[in-house]
């Protein structure tokens, strides 16, 4: 089986690390940003009470996988934030710093195995620990629980998946068919300590209304979740 939830809110922003001041989004939620999302619905504490920087919950996540499909077209919002001054606050107690938003964003997961059982306890009730967010904690999240479906495995074939797709070797696509289509490297996996651990490159797209046509799939996995067919980024 595998647990099937939405994401969606106002505002969501997926920080790209090498942005310094003005800060710009992936396009997308990055598999490190829902890992932090998975663990705050059934509670996994990051240890950033004893450490800023920590991100305790990755071992608990081992042996999970997701997949992650758009579910809104994709637009960008920019906006200027009013932050405390802690370098200078003598010259101005403010600063205001640009920031790059995605605008009304709506996603829907998929997770299979690690920590399924527990994800389906508190979605299935609508509950969850810590305050669930896209990215950014002044990106409140509205959660919403869509069921659990089992997966099934295709023979290699022409399909139409739904999902962003991980570009693994072997992989062959029919980009005419699919409307055209994106190319992004984003982050894997982390260390306990966000150190950087895996990048992996991706195709997406846009637009909700397009399928990407997957030709040949390699080593990709690729199955049958309830209607969708999706493509899995491998377990953590």
């Amino acid at each position: 089986m595998a647990t099937v939830f939405e994401a969606s809110g106002i505002i969501a922003m997926f920080r790209r690390p090498y942005t310094t001041t003005s800060s710009v989004s992936y396009p997308l939620p990055t598999p490190t940003a829902v890992a932090g999302l998975l663990a705050a619905i059934i509670g996994l504490d990051n240890g950033s009470g004893d450490q800023g920087f920590a991100a305790n919950y990755w071992p608990a996540l081992k042996g999970t996988r997701i997949a992650i499909q758009i579910l809104a077209p994709l637009k960008w919002h920019s906006a200027t934030l009013n932050f405390w001054n802690l370098k200078e606050p003598q010259k101005n107690p403010h600063i205001q710093v640009k920031h790059q938003f995605i605008s009304r964003p709506r996603y829907r997961f998929y997770v299979q195995g690690g920590i399924e059982e527990a994800l389906t306890q508190h979605l299935s009730k609508g509950t969850f620990v810590y305050t669930p967010y896209l990215g950014v904690a002044y990106a409140l999240a509205d959660i919403k629980y869509c069921g659990n479906y089992p997966w099934q495995p295709l023979e290699p074939q022409q399909v139409d998946v739904v999902t962003v797709v991980p570009h693994t070797p072997g992989l062959e696509m029919d980009i005419l068919a699919s409307g055209g289509a994106f190319r992004e490297r984003i982050p894997y996996r982390l260390e306990q300590d966000r150190s950087l651990v895996e990048t992996l490159p991706i195709i997406y797209q846009t637009d909700p209304r397009k399928k990407l046509r997957l030709l040949k799939w390699g080593e990709l996995d690729v199955t049958r979740c309830g209607e969708d067919i999706v493509t899995w980024f491998p377990a953590w």
